[in-house]
């Protein structure tokens, strides 16, 4: 083992061997003669009591008051000789001391080692636990797994001569699945929201949200429209109203797009994403935008594709609770690509985005929550209100180089 060191550590190793082989001579050495020295007293005393037994009784009770009391010196300084050998030793006699600063550095080496391996062991428990938490608001965490059903067994075919391969078709080319959606911007400059828009009215995502949605909680404005989080009204279900909509229409690829101004605090997240449910034995799709209040810096990319997320945490070069910014992403068969401010942040290709096929739903919400807060933070209600201020939505069917909210 030592041949692998360097030579401070070598010598480092070379000097712990040298002093635990000393201890241990020195302890066995201790102990050996503490037995000697309680084996030649007790000897003596079981002597003089068989010598007694013979000069009678009292001479016998004076004899076996000697033998103990030898027995207990014997006892005495075999336990004294034993203490000695670990107490008044010079454990370090003729070893070679350590170069200045070993000591110092090999201390340091030891704590460095140490906070390293905590650090690696925490981070990683404490990634698994926001990882679960990011599973629950999508459906995906193992505990929210409804049974797939059962397929039904598929008919035997029948066996076929295959075609001559010359007569064969050629491949197709282009995406598998045509796109749908039409495109549109809208900029909240009337007085209600028109036929578009779906909102979510009486009722909440689940026992881990702290609101329910509303759709008092949607109001025009000079900033468009906007979603307000605030305590809800006595003897409601959930401590927080707040709010959600949808376009009536469902996409597949093409641009989306939000210009917006979201509110700050641990415990909060603003959504904006695409969302196809569960079908069949297929888990449920979704492309995401979430920005969380507890980091208003950093914006949350993840491709949620059959029960499994694919995530991205992407510092944003703003902070999105200061002003109206614009973000999207660009669902296309090859790529997934999202943008803020007219940049591109980040882009995911493969499998996982091959698969993102399904028709999906464009939604838009501002949430609580308590129980996810290893992932968002400790929610405090005497915060409220908050403000979702939405300036323009809008969608294309692919990304043309410039904001279609500007």
């Amino acid at each position: 083992m030592s041949a692998n060191l360097p030579p401070e550590l070598q010598q480092a190793w070379t000097r712990v061997k040298q002093v635990s082989q000393r201890v241990w001579t020195d302890a066995n050495a201790g102990a050996r003669r503490a037995w000697t020295t309680v084996r030649d007293h007790a000897g003596r005393a079981w002597a003089g009591a068989r010598k007694a037994s013979s000069e009678g009784r009292t001479s016998a009770a004076q004899l076996w008051a000697t033998a103990s009391e030898r027995t207990r010196n014997g006892l005495k300084h075999g336990w004294i000789s034993f203490r000695d050998s670990w107490t008044k030793q010079d454990w370090l006699a003729g070893i070679k001391p350590l170069p200045p600063g070993m000591a110092g550095n090999l201390t340091a080496i030891a704590i460095v080692t140490g906070l390293v391996v905590t650090s690696l062991v925490y981070g990683d428990y404490h990634q698994r636990r926001i990882a679960e938490a990011r599973m629950i608001p999508s459906g995906e965490h193992p505990s929210q797994q409804q049974p797939l059903p059962t397929p039904e067994p598929a008919p035997v075919p029948e066996p076929v001569t295959p075609p001559d391969p010359e007569a064969a078709p050629a491949p197709s080319a282009g995406p598998k699945f045509p796109q749908m959606g039409e495109a549109f911007v809208e900029r909240f400059d009337g007085d209600e929201l028109d036929g578009r828009w779906y909102v979510s009215d009486g009722w909440s995502n689940g026992d881990w949200m702290d609101n329910d949605w509303r759709a008092s909680q949607i109001s025009l404005g000079e900033h468009g429209a906007t979603m307000t989080m605030e305590a809800s009204p006595e003897g409601s279900e959930k401590p927080l109203a707040s709010a959600e909509m949808k376009v009536q229409q469902d996409f597949r690829y093409g641009y989306f797009e939000i210009r917006m101004r979201v509110p700050r605090d641990p415990g909060i997240v603003t959504g904006v994403f695409t969302y196809a449910g569960q079908d069949g034995a297929t888990r449920p799709h979704e492309i995401d935008i979430e920005i969380l209040g507890r980091h208003t810096n950093m914006l949350e990319a993840t491709i949620h594709e059959n029960g499994k997320p694919t995530h991205k945490r992407i510092r944003l070069p703003f902070d999105a609770a200061d002003g109206f910014h614009t973000y999207g992403f660009d669902w296309q068969p090859d790529a997934i690509r999202w943008y803020a401010d007219g940049k591109m942040i980040h882009e995911e290709r493969g499998p996982v985005v091959a698969r993102m096929t399904r028709p999906q739903q464009f939604i838009i919400d501002l949430w609580a929550t308590r129980a996810l807060k290893e992932w968002v933070g400790p929610l405090n209600m005497s915060k409220a209100p908050w403000k979702l201020d939405i300036a323009c939505v809008a969608y294309a069917p692919a990304y043309g180089s410039k904001s279609l909210c500007q």
